[in-house]
């Protein structure tokens, strides 16, 4: 028979275990045997549970109030409440003894016999002290009946009945005993701190009063919104304690105009001078900063028996030492508001409010801590006026007005309106206390805050996407340190950074070991900057933790100490880092990892597994030193990192924190590939710019990796395909299947684009897109035939090879597939394949792209029939087009005419009816119908042909005989100006040997015809060639080549015919000493008289083309012979008097150019291109003839020049432009034309005309005559 269970009879923590021991041997079916020893191990444990609550009932110890305490008042309604009610809220002033008394309270009201009474403190130094002083009033040791555990320490044995703790301490404790059942009272002291951790056991206390009825819980606040608490445990009772003080005065001075806080600080002590000249002083300032800045401004005052005493968290424990031994003199202590509950000054008199406080708030969206000066409340101005009235009645003046205390809120915002929770919703989430939304807060957090909390859970990596605990989430609740800290140490441990990351998750749990005092600062600097390791922050913490071991195990724990403060660190930090450090080991190694020795990991290692748990304190340089952070957050690095002035491109930050300006404390440089691999669940990919990709047989695009907003890589070239499978199977079927853009040997393809072509053919010639179908019906087309996952050249050859052959003939096109309904093909006649010329056939080829330079009609011309050519049946274009040009050729005359061509489309198709056949010049056939239809007197000269777009002109593709492209040009003068020689001797080329001939004489001369018809069937023209002293014979492809080249043969031949004659002209050079002297600087006389007898021997060839035989040529000699030498001797004279003006003129020239140097630059550059070394080889004589009528031409101006330079600038005018378009033109093309010959020779004869009318013209010359000359030279 198993024994009953009596809960109030046994030990809390067995009660869970006995019942679930009886209830399985109440269901147990198994042997005897084993049942019996099951049986035996439950009475033993029931056995000695209730023997141990009967030894903890017996060993009760006596209780006694001190009278002194206010709370000795309130006793028998404490005891009452304490046995009465589930919860009881306790509230009372600082002093009151509601802190000490309340454990021993509970033990008269009979807890402590089942469990401990726990106590909860808001911090370490506060639960130790008051465990001591617990312990002391009921005559124990520490550790014996009163207890107490904080972080690095505890001191609790099996008889303790009461365990003083932090808050932090109880909620780790939750963990392995969910309903807390190591306890049978929990007193949570200072709840009005609201502290994160109060607030989350608050609410956890509230839920687990339904599974813990017999739990008594102690709530005690100060007397500040104590009803908060009591509807929070379902009107629970309030009882409040009086304070044990004096009454405080309260002071209100409002600031003056300029006045700093240093200022205002002096007044107010001033003004307390005069109650009391002794009394201690406290004054709660914001910050450190401000601390320094009144302390230097109250020394410098002067003032008598006064010492000025810094307070701040970071204070060196020394120097918070003095603070507690008051001395002779009167003392000034400058506190931030740690001095407003976590430590009381003994002896203040006086209290100097600022008002303000630095209040730590976490930013949810750019995860930055805040920690802006901020007025406080004014249940903490009543906190700090309460200082001064505990040895006496005290006087608190407040640095603000009236006004201003009673407009600010009446209670501190708890910290879990402000602060980051991603701590509190990691522990929920690992004691299975459901949404973090739904828990029974005092106050719910804001929603930013959650959101923030879930988001940052995320990018460690803690959850899934339904909000559930990841394995490494589970890791990361075990791991006794901050969430982020713990992702660096399973970071580190696959990584082999883990004895580094124990080292530097420890030193950024605990407060920053090195000081820097206010007063000291450079000094500290200097001594700190043995530890810096350039490349990283935590490089430097590592190197000053192997410093400190080393130095530490070679000294005592005095020594060691002393040297840390001779290097200005704080020796209680550095073994709290310690501590903590082994504690986080122990951790480590209890999960099973190996840390091994610091030094050992490299520096990348190290930092990537950092990165891992700082993913949200990256930042990528900006400008002028300023950073962009995650979500658009912008900061600076730490002035004091030892990466201020490197700046590295890419950085990560243990903390980034906002006072007056951002910084990024504790950094090291990153590169973007690490984040990009760290966080590949957070980074964002941006997929764009797909394009197929023959080569590789797949649609690559663009990726655009970003983190938190920041763009890590810019442009990475991807496969598209798995991004956007759907975008990719359209891109691949467009470009490989449609265009046939593919390297495949599947046989549909060649015969679909083979097909195409064909059909596109049409659409070519009619220049319009009105015969294929859309592109769209074809992708439609493959759409409807292709899985849904092919969208690479491999996978579709894989498809493909795995079909059947009548399956495989579904993707053939026919041409109902590729054509439009309404499509209309181009006929033969309209669109030929090829152009008729002479007996040629010339291939055309049609391109419909007007941005392509190749758009319009092209024809292909071999390069040896360039010259046969006829550019007249050039400008009919073909059929299909001719109606086209005609009508763009009325846009192109002047808007005058246009009037009368309207509607120029009925025009243009009339004249093209009208036009017929293709013969003549079409400018000239048109200008005449059109004519002929309006009665206007039309030219071709009249059509702006610059305006006729581009694809109403043949584009020629001049090719060589292996097909190579040479040029091409819409301009067929063009061609043959640059390749008519080439031509010419490739038609030679091609044709007979009789036309071949080399090294004739007069002699051996056989009679030329004056044409010839090719073997290709072309009419060619033989000619009498120069071979310097023979001649040959040549086929030519165009007449006045032929000409040209058969007048130089012939000059041959008539010197060789008349050689005697020649001989007697070589000794006689015919001009004067004056005129040889003036010559002999600019060429050699003797070539000058060669060029000369060649000039006056061409005169007599003039009508050379007839002279095509050896009779013809001795007629032709003869007729020479008797008037060579007195030509000769008239060019001559002619060429002296040339030579002697043009000396003349030179010197004449150089008198005038600092008078007129405008005109002498005209005429300089006149005289320079009629008078050159080599000039009569380019003019015949009859030119010649006129150079003395030019040179005086020029001398009259000259004489009038220097008369009237106003008249000589207008004449110049007239001249000048047609000069400059002569030599722009001569200059840019560098051909000298027979067209351009002529109009050069016509403004010549227009500058007689304009600056010397009375010597006449060769010719008539006007503007408008050069005009139609200068035409001749552009066509």
């Amino acid at each position: 028979m198993l024994s009953s269970i009596h809960p109030e009879q046994v030990m809390q923590r067995d009660l869970a275990w006995l019942r679930r021991q009886r209830a399985r041997l109440a269901r147990f079916r198994g042997p005897d045997e084993k049942r019996q020893r099951l049986q035996q191990q439950f009475e033993q444990r029931l056995q000695s549970s209730m023997s141990r609550r009967g030894q903890r009932l017996a060993s009760l110890p006596a209780v006694a109030t001190p009278a002194e305490l206010p709370i000795s008042n309130h006793v028998d309604a404490i005891v009452e409440a304490i046995r009465d009610k589930p919860v009881v809220i306790v509230a009372g002033e600082t002093g009151s003894g509601k802190s000490t008394q309340l454990p021993k309270l509970c033990l008269q009201a009979g807890r402590g016999q089942r469990g401990l009474i726990g106590c909860t403190q808001p911090r370490r130094i506060a639960a130790r002290s008051v465990a001591r002083r617990v312990a002391e009033e009921l005559g124990s040791e520490l550790g014996q009946l009163v207890g107490f555990q904080v972080r690095f320490n505890e001191q609790v044995s099996a008889d303790s009945y009461i365990k003083f703790m932090t808050d932090g301490i109880l909620l780790a404790e939750i963990h392995h005993d969910r309903q807390l059942d190591n306890y049978d009272t929990l007193i949570i002291d200072e709840a009005h701190e609201r502290s994160l951790n109060i607030d989350f056991l608050l609410g956890y206390l509230k839920q687990l009063r339904d599974k813990r009825p017999d739990l008594k819980i102690i709530i005690t606040s100060a007397t500040i919104d104590t009803e908060r608490f009591a509807r929070h445990f379902d009107d629970a009772p309030v009882i409040a304690v009086e304070g044990r003080g004096y009454p405080v005065e309260i002071r209100y001075q409002s600031p003056q105009e300029g006045d700093d806080l240093a200022a205002q600080v002096r007044r107010a002590v001033a003004q307390l001078e005069r109650i009391d000249p002794r009394g201690d002083i406290l004054v709660f300032l914001p910050g450190e900063g401000e601390i320094f800045q009144v302390a230097r401004s109250l020394r410098r005052a002067g003032l008598n028996h006064t010492e000025v005493l810094p307070l701040y968290a970071r204070l060196p424990s020394a120097s918070q030492d003095k603070i507690f031994r008051p001395g002779q003199q009167r003392r000034i202590v400058l506190a931030t508001n740690v001095a407003e509950t976590s430590l009381t000054v003994p002896g203040i008199r006086f209290v100097i409010d600022s008002g303000l406080a630095r209040i730590s708030r976490y930013a949810a969206h750019s995860r930055v801590l805040r920690l802006p000066v901020e007025p406080v409340s004014q249940a903490a101005c009543n906190q700090r006026a309460g200082r001064c009235g505990r040895v006496g009645p005290g006087t608190c003046i407040r640095l603000f007005d009236e006004a201003d205390f009673h407009n600010r809120p009446e209670f501190t915002e708890p910290e879990i309106q402000r602060a980051g929770l991603l701590g509190v919703v990691l522990e929920m989430l690992a004691l299975g206390l459901g949404e973090p939304e739904a828990f029974p807060f005092l106050d719910a957090p804001p929603k930013r805050l959650l959101g923030e909390a879930w988001q940052s859970l995320v990018e460690l990596e803690a959850v899934d996407d339904d909000r559930r605990l990841t394995s490494l989430g589970h890791k990361l609740a075990r791991l006794p340190v901050d969430a982020r800290h713990g992702r660096i140490l399973i970071e580190a441990q696959r990584r082999g950074a883990l004895a580094e990351a124990l080292v530097l998750v420890s030193a950024l749990s605990v407060a920053d070991v090195r000081d820097r005092p206010l007063d000291q600062q450079q000094a500290a600097d200097q001594a700190h900057r043995q530890f810096l390791v350039p490349e990283s922050d935590f490089l430097s913490l590592l190197k000053l933790w192997q410093w400190w071991q080393q130095e530490r195990s070679q000294r005592s724990r005095s020594a060691a100490d002393r040297l840390a403060r001779e290097h200005f660190l704080s020796p209680q930090r550095l073994h709290e880092w310690g501590q903590l450090h082994g504690q986080i080991g122990q951790i480590a190694r209890a999960e099973g990892w190996k840390p091994g020795r610091v030094g050992q990991a490299e520096p990348e290692a190290l930092h990537r597994s950092l990165l891992a748990g700082l993913l949200s304190g990256i930042g990528q340089h900006h400008e002028a030193g300023e950073y962009q952070g995650a979500r658009g957050h912008k900061f600076r690095i730490f002035p004091g990192s030892s990466l201020a002035r490197r700046q590295p491109g890419w950085l990560m930050a243990a903390e980034l924190v906002e006072t007056g300006r951002a910084y990024a404390r504790m950094v090291a440089p990153i590169q973007p590939a690490w984040l990009e691999q760290q966080a590949a669940h957070l980074v964002r990919r941006r997929h764009f710019d797909p394009s197929w990709d023959r080569r590789s047989g797949r649609v690559i695009g663009y990726e655009q990796v970003s983190l938190f907003g920041l763009v890590l890589i810019e442009k990475r070239r991807v496969h598209y395909g798995p991004h956007d499978p759907a975008t990719a199977r359209q891109l691949f079927i467009r470009h490989a299947l449609v265009r046939g853009e593919i390297h495949s040997r599947a046989s549909f393809l060649k015969h679909n684009q083979a097909l195409r072509e064909e059909l596109a053919e049409h659409e070519q010639r009619r220049r319009k897109r009105d015969v294929l179908a859309a592109e769209s019906a074809l992708e439609a087309f493959f759409a409807e035939r292709l899985p849904e996952n092919i969208y690479t050249t491999r996978a579709f050859g894989r498809w493909y090879q795995g079909l059947h052959p009548e399956q495989q003939s579904s993707l053939l096109y026919d041409r109902a597939t590729l054509l439009r309904d309404d499509a209309e093909l181009a006929g033969a006649e309209a669109f030929p394949d090829s152009l008729h010329i002479g007996r040629e056939q010339f291939p055309l080829s049609y391109c419909f792209d007007p941005s392509s330079p190749d758009d319009g009609v092209a024809l292909d011309c071999p390069l040896h029939l360039l010259n046969l050519i006829d550019s007249d049946r050039l400008e009919w274009l073909v059929p299909g087009l001719l109606n086209e040009k005609l009508i763009a050729l009325i846009s192109c005359l002047p808007k005058s005419m246009r009037r009368s061509l309207i509607p120029a489309a009925e025009f243009g198709r009339a004249a093209g009816e009208a036009l017929g056949t293709p013969e003549g010049r079409l400018l000239e056939r048109l200008s005449h119908e059109l004519g002929r239809m309006t009665g206007l007197s039309i030219s071709p000269e009249d059509f702006r042909l610059e305006k006729l777009p581009r694809h109403l002109r043949f584009l020629i593709r001049l090719r060589d005989e292996s097909g190579k492209l040479l040029g091409q040009s819409r301009d067929c003068q063009e061609l043959i100006t640059r390749f008519a020689d080439r031509a010419r001797a490739e038609f030679m080329a091609r044709q007979s040997e009789r036309w071949q001939r080399d090294g004739l004489g007069p002699a051996t001369l056989e009679a030329l015809p004056e044409t010839v018809t090719t073997r290709g069937g072309h009419r060619a023209w033989p000619a009498w060639v120069d071979q310097g002293q023979r001649v040959g014979v040549r086929l030519f492809d165009d007449p006045a080549q032929a000409r040209a080249a058969h007048r130089h043969g012939l000059a041959v031949l008539l010197r060789e015919s008349l050689a005697d004659k020649w001989k007697y002209l070589e000794k006689q050079p015919g001009l004067s000493r004056q005129a040889q002297l003036a010559w002999t600087r600019i060429e050699d006389i003797a070539a000058l008289c060669r060029a000369l007898r060649e000039l006056v021997l061409d005169e007599f060839c003039a009508n050379s083309w007839s002279i095509r035989d050896k009779d013809s040529l001795d007629r032709l000699a003869n007729d020479t012979r008797s008037a060579l030498i007195a030509r000769y001797n008239k060019r001559a004279g002619e060429l002296d008097r040339v030579l002697i003006a043009w000396h003349g003129l030179k010197r004449k020239l150089d008198s005038l150019d600092r008078a007129a140097p405008t005109a002498v630059a005209d005429m300089r550059s006149q005289l320079d291109d009629l008078m050159y070394a080599g000039f009569l080889a380019d003019i015949d004589g009859e030119r010649l003839a006129h150079y003395p009528r030019y040179l005086q031409a020029m001398d009259i101006r000259m004489n009038a020049l220097e008369l009237d330079p106003v008249r000589d600038g207008q004449r110049l005018d007239a001249v000048a432009p047609w000069w400059e378009l002569y030599l722009r033109h001569l200059n840019a093309s560098g051909v000298y034309s027979q067209a351009l010959d002529h109009f050069r020779w016509l403004v010549e004869e227009y500058r007689v005309q304009v600056f010397a009318q009375s010597l006449g013209t060769a010719c008539t010359v006007s503007p408008a005559q050069l005009k139609k000359a200068w035409e001749a030279v552009k066509d």
